[in-house]
Protein backbone atom coordinates (compact mmCIF):
# COMPACT_ATOMS: atom_id res chain seq x y z
CA UNK A 1 0.00 0.00 0.00
CA UNK A 2 1.47 3.38 -0.91
CA UNK A 3 2.08 6.10 1.69
CA UNK A 4 -0.88 8.24 0.61
CA UNK A 5 -3.33 5.37 1.07
CA UNK A 6 -1.76 4.38 4.40
CA UNK A 7 -2.21 7.96 5.64
CA UNK A 8 -5.81 8.06 4.41
CA UNK A 9 -6.63 4.79 6.19
CA UNK A 10 -4.90 5.99 9.38
CA UNK A 11 -6.96 9.21 9.24
CA UNK A 12 -10.18 7.24 8.71
CA UNK A 13 -9.40 5.01 11.70
CA UNK A 14 -8.75 8.07 13.89
CA UNK A 15 -11.96 9.67 12.58
CA UNK A 16 -14.01 6.60 13.48
CA UNK A 17 -12.47 6.50 16.97
CA UNK A 18 -13.51 10.12 17.52
CA UNK A 19 -16.71 10.41 15.49
CA UNK A 20 -19.06 10.47 18.45
CA UNK A 21 -17.05 13.05 20.41
CA UNK A 22 -15.62 15.27 17.67
CA UNK A 23 -18.82 15.99 15.76
CA UNK A 24 -20.63 17.71 18.66
CA UNK A 25 -17.51 19.68 19.63
CA UNK A 26 -16.80 20.96 16.14
CA UNK A 27 -13.57 19.06 15.77
CA UNK A 28 -11.85 20.37 18.90
CA UNK A 29 -11.73 16.81 20.26
CA UNK A 30 -9.84 15.68 17.15
CA UNK A 31 -7.16 18.36 17.65
CA UNK A 32 -6.80 17.46 21.35
CA UNK A 33 -6.65 13.72 20.51
CA UNK A 34 -4.06 14.32 17.80
CA UNK A 35 -1.85 16.52 19.99
CA UNK A 36 -1.98 14.27 23.05
CA UNK A 37 -1.24 11.07 21.18
CA UNK A 38 1.50 12.52 18.96
CA UNK A 39 3.35 13.78 22.05
CA UNK A 40 2.62 10.91 24.46
CA UNK A 41 2.61 7.96 22.02
CA UNK A 42 5.93 8.50 20.26
CA UNK A 43 4.48 10.34 17.25
CA UNK A 44 1.56 7.99 16.67
CA UNK A 45 -2.21 8.14 16.88
CA UNK A 46 -4.28 4.95 16.99
CA UNK A 47 -4.70 5.08 13.21
CA UNK A 48 -1.00 5.65 12.59
CA UNK A 49 -0.10 2.81 14.97
CA UNK A 50 -2.46 0.40 13.17
CA UNK A 51 -0.97 1.41 9.79
CA UNK A 52 2.65 1.30 11.00
CA UNK A 53 3.18 5.05 10.57
CA UNK A 54 4.90 7.58 12.83
CA UNK A 55 5.41 11.36 12.79
CA UNK A 56 9.12 12.15 12.83
CA UNK A 57 10.83 13.70 14.52
CA UNK A 58 8.46 13.10 17.42
CA UNK A 59 6.78 16.47 17.95
CA UNK A 60 6.97 18.34 21.22
CA UNK A 61 3.83 20.09 22.52
CA UNK A 62 4.35 23.20 20.37
CA UNK A 63 4.95 21.33 17.11
CA UNK A 64 2.08 18.94 17.82
CA UNK A 65 -0.32 21.85 18.35
CA UNK A 66 0.85 23.62 15.18
CA UNK A 67 0.65 20.37 13.19
CA UNK A 68 -2.85 19.52 14.42
CA UNK A 69 -4.25 23.01 13.83
CA UNK A 70 -2.63 23.13 10.39
CA UNK A 71 -4.23 19.76 9.59
CA UNK A 72 -7.59 21.54 9.85
CA UNK A 73 -6.33 24.07 7.28
CA UNK A 74 -5.00 21.24 5.07
CA UNK A 75 -8.42 19.59 5.05
CA UNK A 76 -10.48 22.78 4.60
CA UNK A 77 -10.01 23.53 0.87
CA UNK A 78 -11.34 20.16 -0.35
CA UNK A 79 -8.39 18.40 1.27
CA UNK A 80 -5.91 20.17 -1.00
CA UNK A 81 -3.30 20.42 1.76
CA UNK A 82 -3.45 16.65 2.26
CA UNK A 83 -3.55 15.83 -1.45
CA UNK A 84 -0.45 18.03 -1.84
CA UNK A 85 1.71 15.03 -0.90
CA UNK A 86 0.78 13.35 -4.19
CA UNK A 87 2.85 15.81 -6.24
CA UNK A 88 5.24 17.15 -3.58
CA UNK A 89 8.80 15.88 -4.23
CA UNK A 90 9.16 14.92 -0.54
CA UNK A 91 5.62 13.54 -0.26
CA UNK A 92 4.70 16.12 2.39
CA UNK A 93 1.34 17.64 3.25
CA UNK A 94 0.91 21.27 4.26
CA UNK A 95 0.79 20.30 7.92
CA UNK A 96 4.02 18.31 7.52
CA UNK A 97 5.73 21.35 5.99
CA UNK A 98 4.51 23.91 8.52
CA UNK A 99 5.40 21.75 11.53
CA UNK A 100 8.71 20.56 10.02
CA UNK A 101 7.69 16.92 10.54
CA UNK A 102 7.26 13.93 8.27
CA UNK A 103 5.18 10.76 8.39
CA UNK A 104 7.17 7.56 7.89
Amino acid sequence: MNMFLKRVVAFLIDSIVLAVVAIPTGGIAFVIYDVLLLVLWNGQTIGKKVMGLRVTPQPDWGKAIVRSLMKVVSLAPLGLGCLWMLWDPKGETWHDKVSDTRVQ
